[in-house]
């Protein structure tokens, strides 16, 4: 069995380039999916994170011809939906990933808020849910079938 690795030859990595670009232009502040690299060690990222695309992936590139790059991606996603949805989540999956990409969005990534679990709640101290409590409940039965 053949490693990722060696199969992202150069051809590969250049033609999924491609295809990324069709897939992920740029457009007003967002770069082009190339311009951030999902070609090259982002693509690597994606595909050691999700191993169970691997076999689509590699199903799909080698499905798309890059002298008829649209009409192939689209026989693509006609003909093998589960190839064309792995080709696809590589390209967005690295694109996210990109460090100019979130800045661009404006998320920062992952974040650790902190939070007290003693403090008392911004609703009730605000008075928020007074006019709720003074309604009183309100309930209505299913209509039974």
């Amino acid at each position: 069995m053949m490693s990722v690795k060696s199969q992202l030859t150069p051809e590969v990595r250049t033609l999924f380039g491609k295809v990324a670009d069709l897939l992920i232009p740029a457009y007003k502040q967002m770069p082009a999916a190339t311009s951030v690299g999902v070609h090259e060690g982002l693509l690597d990222k994606v595909l050691e994170f999700r191993p169970d695309i691997v076999e689509a992936f590699f199903r799909g590139m080698g499905k798309i011809d890059a002298r008829n790059l649209s009409a192939s991606v689209n026989a693509l996603f006609r003909e093998d939906e589960e190839a064309f949805g792995a080709v696809s989540l590589a390209a967005s999956g690295g694109y996210y990933m990109a460090e100019p990409v979130r800045k661009a969005l404006g998320y920062p990534g992952q974040e650790s808020l902190t939070y007290d679990a003693h403090a008392v709640p911004d609703y009730l101290v605000s008075h928020m849910l007074e006019r709720v409590a003074s309604r009183g409940s309100i309930y209505r039965p299913t209509p039974a079938k």
